[in-house]
Order: structure tokens, then sequence, then C-alpha cells
């Protein structure tokens, strides 16, 4: 069976989005897989974005207080989301929409998606996850709150996709939703997956992670703004759940494996959050496979803290 590639880039979920495979199939099928994830990217948007006011995350935050009934899908996700916040001790946070939207990221920071409309919760509450109430098919949040799945529905959308594509039996994938990676199996030669990792000092790709051949995800989050956002916006996005304000943090960047997207996506920030002398115990505890923390000094130079990865 001789295998080829196939990869896939546009712009969905605020930024890029590059779907890539191997498969031994043919050309039309190929095809057809590939259409059935781009259908499944654009569907997620439209049920989950914030800046979708008709999606059925906007319509549940504009209901809060009250109970509401929920797709299946939306308590999957809902379920993932809870069970972050629990397993990283609250630090992972899906209430913590309104402190992102104080801090200035009330609408999306990609200029191509700047049309879109966001609701402003500046002036809603910050709730506990204990304060999710799902079951049943329904789901409610307390008064005054709302949920952002941004700081995990990428990696969540990640993982589901790879599973689709296994189920479909291709023989690898590499997966890359705005930062958050899903990957498994080999590229066409049989060589390991392998991501390059952005440096903080020039934009340059001296780092890579090579991945395993079982399911497994990489991702990076960081403090650094993007160009469009250096003028309106005074700090970085990363909200630290324990004081609701931007995290004081030393870290620039955080790119993690973990076995899921969604853990990496999670732990990387929860990294960043608790800056770089408490990060490498932090993500040993909570099960990352390898990291790469790129650490501001002082002097405004930058020094690389990396644990499992590979030359």
């Amino acid at each position: 069976m001789r295998l080829a590639e196939y990869s896939s880039t546009n712009k969905a979920l605020g930024g890029p989005v590059t779907l890539g495979f191997v498969s031994g199939d043919t050309q039309e099928n190929a095809d057809r897989l590939m259409k059935q994830l781009w259908l499944e990217v654009y569907a997620f948007e439209k049920r989950f974005s914030r800046f979708i006011s008709t999606s059925e995350l906007s319509i549940f935050n504009q209901r809060a207080g009250s109970k509401v009934s929920i797709s299946p899908a939306f308590e999957q996700i809902l379920r993932a989301a809870e069970q972050q916040a629990l397993t990283t001790e609250g630090l992972y946070n899906p209430f913590i929409l309104p402190a992102l939207q104080q801090a200035g990221y009330v609408g999306t920071a990609d200029a191509d998606y700047a049309a879109d409309e966001a609701t402003d919760y500046t002036k809603r509450m910050v709730a506990d996850i204990s304060q999710l109430e799902i079951g049943g098919g329904n789901a409610r949040i307390p008064y005054a709150t709302a949920l952002d799945l941004g700081g995990c529905g990428k990696g969540y959308l990640a993982d589901q996709l790879g599973a689709t594509l296994r189920e479909a039996g291709v023989a690898g994938y590499w997966l890359e939703l705005s930062g958050d990676i899903a990957t498994f199996g080999h590229d066409a030669e049989g060589n390991p997956v392998t991501v390059a990792v952005q440096s903080a000092t020039d934009g340059t790709l001296p780092e890579s992670i090579t991945c395993p051949s079982t399911p497994s995800g990489v991702a990076t989050s960081g403090t650094f703004r993007r160009s469009t956002q250096t003028e309106t916006l005074k700090s970085h996005h990363i909200i630290d759940p324990r004081t609701l304000q931007p995290a004081e943090t030393d870290i620039a960047l955080a790119t993690v494996q973990a076995d899921t997207a969604l853990d990496a996506d999670v732990l990387a920030s929860c990294a960043v959050i608790v800056g770089s002398e408490a990060a490498p115990e932090y993500l040993r505890q909570h099960g990352a496979r390898a990291w790469i923390l790129q650490v501001m000094n002082q002097n405004g130079t930058y020094t690389t803290v990396k644990e499992g990865i590979h030359a």
C-alpha cells in the first residue's frame, strides 16, 4: 500500500487551521475524508463560538441563571471543561470570561474576524466550577456569569477530529488549530510526526518536539500579544483565576506535550500562570510528557527550560 500525505489550510476558529493526514486510500476517499473534517470544524465553530450570537454557547450564556436544555455535544464539552477545572485545582476555569474581557479582550484578536460580534460580559462575575450544574440533558450556570470554552475548545476539537481520522484508518495525522495540535502515527515515509516550536526571541523555529505514534497533543500558550493588539491592550490574555488579573509570570511561551491536545492546551496555560519556578513540578504532577518553557530574564534575554525533549 502506497501512502500519501494530504493537507489543507483555511481560516476557522479565529485563526489559521491546518488539517493533515497520511492515508493509503484513494484520492477520492481522501478528499471525502478531508471534507468531513472541515465540516466538523465549521460545525463546532458555529455551535460554540462566543463571537456568534446564535451559537449554543452564546444562547446558554444569555440565559445564565436558568436551567437550559443542551445538546449532547455541548454536554460533552462542558463535562470536559469541568474535569479540567477540577484536575488543575482551578487554574483552568471556564467561568473566566468576564475577567478576560475586563482585561480588554472583548473582541477577536484576528483582523479577518473583526466584524464578528462578541457580547460584553465585563459586568458579570467569575464563578467557581462547583457552580456549573450538568445533568439530565440540561445545564445551568449562576445568574450574571458567563462561560468561555476558548481555553479548552480547540484542544477538545483537535482530539475529536483525531478520533474521526483513526476510525477512518489513517496511518498518521497532524491537526493544528491555531496553536493546539493533535498528532498520531507517522508521515508517509514512516517517520515520527515532529512539531516545530517558535522562539520567543525572534520567531524562528530552533526547537522541536518529536511526538509518539500513539495519540498525542502539543499546545503553546504565552504572554505575547499579536501585532494587531499592541496599541489597544496593555497586558496579555492569560488570566490567573486566583487574582482575576493577567498572570504575573516570567514565562513568555510554554509549549507542552501531553496525552491529548485538550490536556496540552490547558497545561500550557497553567504553566504560564504558575511561572518558571513552579511549572516543571506542576507539569510533572499533571501528566505532561514533555515541555519547553521560554523564560524571560531581567536583562531582556530568554532562558529555555526543557524536559522530555530529545535532540
